[in-house]
This record gives structure tokens, sequence and C-alpha cells, in this order.
């Protein structure tokens, strides 16, 4: 095709709504349309790039020896009910009926499918290991659809599954995958960083994510320049330096007035290192004594990992539960 007969609506102005330096440019230079919030169509343009970058991924998924499949959008409930996220994901799951009163949904994520799949079919262990993989629509009611393309309610996704006999297979293709992520990411020209990450609602003993810097996003890694540890803040963890403190005598202080640790650290001239921090929640299976170092705040995620949903406890709670008014709550003498 010619160049002269190539679809490339630029624009000058960018609409008054978009934020996103991102989206901006990809609006202007003619390689997407939003239709609705978190709805775009892909120009002429942006579908040639986005091809590219599909066979990319193609190529080096060809090199680890997965095979491509392609699953539908359109998910029957039962599946999802048998594994008991049809409860436990919330409204930004699709879901209808069909004309027979049938629940369904549209799919956010296939693992309920592809694993449907490989019990049907993978009858013995001769038959493994099997890596299959799909660049498929994915759906998700997003509450606030953002960042152009970053994203959005319908989008592409990239997923790969292996059936392996034992551990030690399993371990092989999670290396294989990473390795042929790092090689999709050079190729593509970004900057990454693959951290330690939340596995989330898909499970698992173990999970990374591949970042890449942008002023368009919204989670922050941990990196260490000494040793390389890389992670997700929400998961990421600290080793505390060994302190040598002098032992000081157990003895009840007065501190009128001072209810944050902040106060009482400055009344007594100490850093607020040296203090607990106690915070009473009430979870799930009722009340929770939360203790944090000083100088630290409460990451509620890494919290919620631990002791499931909480919120904190009321005035009447801490009371009843401690005897103590809120700002004087404090792990002495709790069971």
């Amino acid at each position: 095709m010619k160049f002269s007969q190539l679809f490339i609506p630029t624009t000058r102005e960018t609409p008054s709504d978009v934020t996103a330096v991102c989206q901006a440019l990809a609006l202007r230079a003619g390689y997407v349309r939003q239709l609705a919030a978190g709805l775009y169509i892909f120009l002429p343009l942006g579908w040639r790039v986005l091809n590219r970058i599909n066979q990319i991924m193609k190529d080096e998924m060809e090199q680890i020896g997965a095979q491509e499949i392609s699953m539908p959008i359109l998910h029957p409930a039962e599946i999802w009910q048998q594994t008991g996220r049809w409860q436990t994901i919330g409204d930004e799951m699709f879901r209808l009926k069909d004309r027979s009163g049938r629940d369904m949904c549209l799919g956010m994520t296939h693992e309920e499918i592809m694993t449907w799949v490989a019990a049907k079919e993978l009858r013995s262990y001769r038959d493994l290991p099997q890596v299959w993989y799909q660049i498929q629509t994915k759906l998700r009611d997003e509450a606030r659809p953002r960042g152009g393309i970053i994203r959005t309610r319908e989008f592409l996704m990239k997923d790969s599954y292996s059936f392996d006999a034992d551990e030690q297979g399993l371990d092989k293709n999670y290396q294989l995958h990473a390795d042929a992520y790092h090689r999709i990411f050079r190729r593509s020209g970004l900057t990454f960083y693959q951290v330690e990450s939340d596995a989330g609602m898909m499970g698992g003993a173990m999970s990374h994510e591949f970042m890449a810097p942008s002023p368009a996003g919204e989670d922050e890694i941990i990196i260490c320049k000494s040793c390389g540890y890389m992670a997700n803040i929400e998961v990421a963890v600290s080793q505390f330096p060994p302190q040598i403190e002098s032992s000081m005598k157990f003895e009840e202080v007065h501190t009128p007035a001072r209810k944050t640790v902040a106060d009482v650290a400055a009344f007594l001239g100490l850093h607020t290192s040296q203090f607990i921090k106690s915070m009473l929640l009430v979870g799930q299976d009722g009340p929770v004594l939360a203790l944090i170092r000083g100088d630290y705040e409460q990451h509620e995620k890494k919290l919620n990992k631990v002791i499931g949903q909480f919120r904190p406890a009321q005035r009447d709670e801490i009371v009843r539960y401690l005897g103590v008014e809120p700002g004087y709550i404090g792990p002495v003498g709790v069971k």
C-alpha cells in the first residue's frame, strides 16, 4: 500500500478530558479513537503496531514450545462457580443471562476455561508437559478507566499456561516464560523491571510482574541498588538493621494529652522508631491488635493478606476489648 492511501486522521488539539500524555499522543497521531470510557478503536496505524507487538510475542512463545489456542470470551457461570471465583469476584466482572436464563459472564481472565480444557483432554502424564497460550480479548468493568489504552474495560491480553508432571517441570516452564518475557520487552524497546508481586485473585505460590516506568503508572516498586532486590511495594519486605538499645526500665510514664506516637516521642525526647504503634482492627474472626514500628505506616493490602478483610475498631469496641480510650492502646496485658 502507498503511504498516500494510508488512513491517518491526525489532530492538532487534545480533547479537554484527556490527561495522560500517552493517550493524548495516540489520539493526535491517529493511532486510536475513544468510543466510550475504557473503550477504544484501533485505527490502521495503531492496529499495525499492535499486530507487530503480537508477532513478537508469538515468536518468543514459539521459542519455548508454547502452542497458540483461542478460547471464547463468553463463559458459563458454572465453571466459575466450581472454583468459587463467581462468588468472590466483585463488580469488575460483566455478568449476564442468555435467552434461556442461564448465568453467563464475559471473560476477564481464562484460568477456569483453560483448566477445564486440560481436565478434559490431558488424560495421562505422558501428555505432559503442555504449554498453551492465547492473545485474546478480555473485559473488566473498571471503576475508573484511565491512562488511555493502559487501563480499559476491553483489552487484549496475552496469557500463557503450563501443565507439568511435577514441581521441577513447573519451575522450568516458569523460568522459560520469564526469559521469554525479557526478550519480548527488550525487542519492544522497553525499559522494564521483573519484580516480586502479589498473585492476587490468580493465586499461586510465587508471582512476578514486569514493570515499565511511566508517568501514567500507578504502581510503585522498590529497588535495592546494593543487593538487586526488586518488588512491588504491596509485597516488598525489608531487613531491619540490627540496633543495640540500652535497656530501659519498664515503668508507666504519664503522657498527658499525647495520643499519637509522634506526640509521645517528642514529649519523651525519643525517636518514633523506638516505639510500637498499636492499632485495634476488627476482622472477620473478631478483633486483631496489629503492632507496627512507630515510624512505619500500616499497609492495608499486606495486612489484608494476613487477616483478611478488616476495618478500624470504633471507640466503643476499643473500650470493650482493651479497656482503654483511643490513643492509649498498647500490647501490655493483651492476650
